[in-house]
């Protein structure tokens, strides 16, 4: 074994790459732990172990095995659960307890203390079963979804109790706990804001407009990507802040990331499901790029008790994120964005399958092949950019077909 102090990090995906490399800048040797044979952040690990980061008993065996002085999932929350229980055991740092790691991340126990702190969110019902006679109290629309799931998986609008009733079954069959959400749509604008808890107090740090999928009667409701700057009201603004720090109150959070997705409407602001960790995707690359802030460090330095020095400044130019998704199939290459990168029609482009992985049917995080970061003077140059980028680019599988969902993008404008 290493005689460097040994990090597991639990999860491969494409923002722990940064996380790895972070950890070895600061001395650790780097241990993935991740069920997929060649997940993005694999190649940059000093070892790679095939394990389910779901397992936490597994889990716990590899780290007393390896003696290891730190267990860190800063962007995967059920991931993050498995580092909490694991850190717990062994008495290694740790963003929060395990209890608090269970209550961030199911969204029925989520959503119940959300209502005792008096947090704004829809009014929702958790059920077991598809007949679940509360459901009549609710008013269509309303959003199905399963209680312990990421990636907006199994998270359908229904219009009518016939969709209801498909998607509520759909939804129970999904998550492990077999249980679901049905909570009441709100009208408004999406929004994610991002921000880092220090000493019990929240501080902003990011602000985006969430871009939706455009698709028909039962397309799972998911972002294709986000947009900054957004346009509130100041009122609006601060009632974000006001409801973050009520969030680190209701769940006694301390030192760690933060974010939340919300409606705004006016100066309104209804909470749809938050997270105690750092976003997917490209969420620590946009708060870097545009914050100025490298919230991935500042999760680290925050489980060490490190002071972190929370930094915002507004953006001074329009920012965009897309993300590509593919049909179904065997994930080979993507064409088109070297070429795009040198003719600065796209700031980064980033991988989140590998060549050989396999792609599902259900347009959801597990569909996402890449993503790109677009920069430009005003919106107008945003779209346009953007509808250039997605014309352009092509994912290619196996046999060289191509495979990308051009149709979610249809009739989107800024």
């Amino acid at each position: 074994m290493s005689k460097h102090p040994v990090a597991i990090v639990l999860g491969g995906t494409n923002p722990h790459i940064a996380l790895i490399k972070n950890l070895q800048k600061r001395g650790y040797h780097v241990v993935l732990i991740d069920y997929f044979e060649n997940p993005p952040a694999a190649e940059f690990a000093d070892e790679h172990i095939r394990e389910s980061t779901l397992d936490q008993e597994k889990v716990l065996e590899i780290s007393k095995e390896i003696d290891a002085k730190l267990v860190i999932s800063a962007c995967i929350d059920q991931a993050n659960v498995t580092a909490c229980y694991v850190a717990e055991q062994l008495g290694l740092p740790k963003p929060y307890s395990h209890a608090t790691s269970l209550n961030v991340t199911d969204k029925g126990i989520m959503k119940e203390m959300m209502l005792e702190g008096r947090i704004p969110t829809s009014k929702y019902i958790v059920v077991g079963q598809v007949d679940d006679q509360r459901i009549s109290s609710l008013k269509f629309p309303l959003v199905v979804k399963p209680s312990d799931c990421t990636g907006s998986k199994g998270v359908r609008k229904a219009t009518t109790h016939h969709e209801l009733r498909e998607y509520l079954t759909s939804a129970l069959q999904v998550g492990r706990a077999h249980k679901a959400i049905v909570e009441e749509f709100k009208e408004g604008m999406e929004v994610q804001a991002d921000f880092f808890v220090k000493d019990g107090e929240a501080f902003f740090v990011m602000m985006r407009q969430k871009i939706k999928v455009v698709g028909g009667k039962g397309t799972i409701l998911q972002s294709f990507g986000s947009i900054i700057p957004v346009e509130v009201s100041e009122k609006a603004r601060a009632n974000m802040l006001k409801v973050a720090n009520q969030i680190v109150q209701t769940f006694k959070l301390e030192n760690t990331s933060l974010f939340f997705q919300a409606i705004v409407n006016g100066d309104e602001v209804n909470i749809v499901e938050f997270a105690a960790r750092v976003g997917g995707g490209l969420s620590y690359r946009m708060i870097q790029v545009m914050a100025g802030f490298d919230i991935l460090d500042a999760t680290v330095d925050s489980y060490f008790g490190i002071p972190v020095e929370v930094k915002y400044k507004h953006p001074e130019s329009c920012y965009s994120t897309v993300i590509i998704y593919s049909r179904p199939g065997i994930f080979d290459s993507v064409s088109g964005y070297q070429e795009l990168l040198e003719q600065k029609g796209i700031e980064e482009f980033f991988f989140f399958k590998t060549r050989g992985m396999q792609v599902g049917e259900e347009l959801t995080s597990g569909n996402r092949v890449g993503a790109f970061l677009t920069k430009a003077d005003n919106p107008q140059e945003l779209l346009k950019k953007m509808n250039t980028a997605v014309n352009k680019l092509e994912i290619l599988d196996a046999e060289g077909n191509p495979i990308m969902r051009k149709d979610i993008y249809d009739g989107f404008q800024l």
